[in-house]
């Protein structure tokens, strides 16, 4: 089945689209997603052929399919393990998908392959599991897309109205020098403001405001009232 899915993904590929994606997800020499391989799909196009596939794919075909050199079959594989993890209710079957996931951390190597994925499948797994350790340790691996892993699988636990494991990964990352860990921490901060959480970011931010970068401070702040908006942004 893991041809299958890839033919019709290259049956849609789009060379001028490629070029463009190549150039926004950074695979310039020296940039985070070097040498990577774009063919041109748009997210929909992808989501059309999952929704056809999920119901046929082994989770070793998903496997095969995460491995793959172009990045849009790798997005592909992992809104499949998605849509797997969703059907599943125990919690030993759960556990196989996320070590999936987990072997394969080095195949996620850019922002959207996480972004797609991690809140969806990690969040609720160790949420349920009541294993923060887990996410801690990712967030210490010094490995980029570990640490936005770890950060972005939280946004399930905002969303259940605990802020806790975020706020100490933020903290973690207060010094982080890539601005795609600030910006995925001003998400999660956001995204903790507006489930009710305002006051507790408010408290983070004045604790850390000489400290945070500007760049989490701008993503925290950015669905504020102008007059707090301007309040943080003069502190700092």
């Amino acid at each position: 089945m893991y041809q299958f899915v890839k033919n019709d993904l290259l049956f849609l590929s789009n060379p001028e689209k490629a070029a463009a994606k190549a150039k926004y997800f950074k695979n310039g020499k020296g940039e985070y997603a070097e040498g990577d391989v774009f063919i041109g799909l748009t997210n929909p196009e992808i989501h059309q052929i999952c929704k056809h596939y999920s119901d046929l794919v082994s989770l070793e075909d998903i496997e095969m399919l995460i491995k793959d050199e172009i990045h849009e079959v790798r997005f592909t594989s992992l809104t499949l393990l998605v849509l797997k993890y969703k059907q599943l209710k125990k919690l030993e079957e759960k556990a196989t998908c996320v070590a999936l996931y987990l072997r394969n951390i080095p195949f996620i190597n850019n922002w959207d392959l996480v972004d797609c994925s991690s809140m969806y499948i990690l969040g609720p797994y160790y949420y349920e599991t009541k294993d923060n350790s887990a996410l801690e340790n990712l967030a210490k691996t010094g490995h980029l897309w570990s640490e936005r892993i770890a950060i972005i699988s939280t946004h399930y636990y905002i969303r259940q109205g605990d802020f806790g494991l975020t706020f100490k990964l933020a903290e973690m990352f207060l010094n982080h020098k890539h601005d795609l860990i600030h910006k995925a921490v001003g998400w999660m901060l956001r995204e903790i403001w507006s489930k009710g959480g305002s006051l507790e970011v408010e408290d983070f931010l004045i604790k850390h405001i000489k400290t945070i970068p500007r760049t989490a401070l701008r993503y925290t702040i950015e669905k504020m009232e102008d007059h707090e908006r301007k309040y943080f942004l003069s502190l700092k």
